[in-house]
């Protein structure tokens, strides 16, 4: 399932806000924090489509 980038953001903000608010114990925080990576990567992988995208656009 791809995500949207915008959806992607704001799962990591909420997994941040879990992390940080002192209430998230340790083997919870950690499973957060692999998906926070996980979404990290496909974020990127959105942002470096979009950036192949606009260079081809710039050649036009």
């Amino acid at each position: 399932m791809t995500q949207k980038f915008e959806d992607l953001m704001k799962e990591l903000k909420e997994i941040l806000v879990r992390i940080e608010d002192n209430q998230t114990g340790l083997d919870e925080a950690i499973a957060l924090y692999e998906r926070g990576a996980v979404l990290i990567r496909q974020a990127e992988e959105i942002l470096s489509s979009a950036e192949m995208k606009i260079s081809m656009v710039g050649r036009e």
